[in-house]
């Protein structure tokens, strides 16, 4: 999670409409439910079809697809924001020590930015989305009443697991997402024997995918990875080809083939060493 404090970003933002009534957006395919979207965190954020927000909660062991307002194409302009965090802060009633910014996805075509926020510290700590429009105005998403659609992550660590230095292991349940050609890839940790885990799982959502096992060889320890996830990665082709570009914390820049991604299976990524 990346910890925002009182800083300066420039987005190259489009001129675009204010997200923050997203709640009232129309139906759209694959969002079946109507009413509060219960996340119990509010981590990676990726953008899908129109009108389609997905949201990583890794505490809660599921991924969201949140219905918000498409908005309107626009030109492209730069923004600058300030104290950002001091803001959000206001608007949720607290201090803004308190405030953490997990991610942020700009919506294709409207410069609006949506970010992902924990109201407080630690497992009580409320999830909640926010809004910035190209013209700086700052809102939050009403998740009482949006059209949603939810599947769990049936392997998940357990909410109460931990490594070896007391760290959560069910907060890395969802590190990164991308949604493509049908598709939301979704890095992170499974319960499984090997740990680092890629789902591929359709959308519209059709049930739960455990995901396949990544294996990299990580030349300073020397040995075979399995235990520490991807923390982000990018799709892209090779030799017309789909792959994922990955990262991970401590080890160089990895491809992993996705037509390897089937559940169940055992992947062996590529370091850019190997190539």
């Amino acid at each position: 999670m990346i910890r925002l404090s009182s800083f300066t970003v420039l987005f190259s933002l489009a001129l675009g409409l204010s997200a923050g009534s997203a709640g009232a957006a129309e139906k759209i395919a694959g969002l079946d439910k109507t009413g509060k979207a219960e996340l119990k965190s509010a981590g990676p954020l990726a953008f899908g079809p129109a009108g389609v927000l997905f949201v990583g909660d890794s505490m809660g062991a599921q991924l969201f697809a949140i219905g918000v307002d498409p908005g309107t194409p626009a030109k492209a302009a730069p923004i600058k924001l300030e104290g950002l965090d001091a803001k959000l802060a206001g608007l949720l009633g607290i201090k803004a020590e308190d405030v953490l910014i997990n991610d942020i996805a700009v919506q294709p075509g409207t410069g609006t930015a949506f970010l992902s926020v924990s109201r407080g510290k630690g497992p009580d700590a409320q999830a909640v989305i926010a809004t910035v429009t190209s013209a700086g105005k700052l809102d939050l998403l009403n998740l009482d009443k949006v059209s949603y659609a939810q599947v769990a992550l049936v392997n998940a660590p357990a909410a109460d697991k931990k490594d070896g230095r007391g760290n959560s292991l069910r907060q890395d349940a969802i590190t990164d997402l991308h949604f493509v050609e049908g598709r939301v890839f979704v890095a992170g940790l499974s319960n499984e024997g090997f740990p680092s885990t890629l789902r591929a799982i359709a959308f519209p959502f059709t049930g739960p995918d455990p995901g396949a096992g990544v294996e990299i060889y990580h030349g300073a320890h020397g040995k075979f990875e399995t235990n520490a996830p991807v923390r982000t990665f990018v799709p892209f082709n090779i030799g017309g080809e789909p792959h994922l570009l990955a990262a991970y914390q401590c080890t160089p820049l990895v491809t992993i083939p996705v037509a390897q991604l089937k559940a169940g299976s055992k992947v062996k990524g590529k370091t850019v060493a190997e190539l």
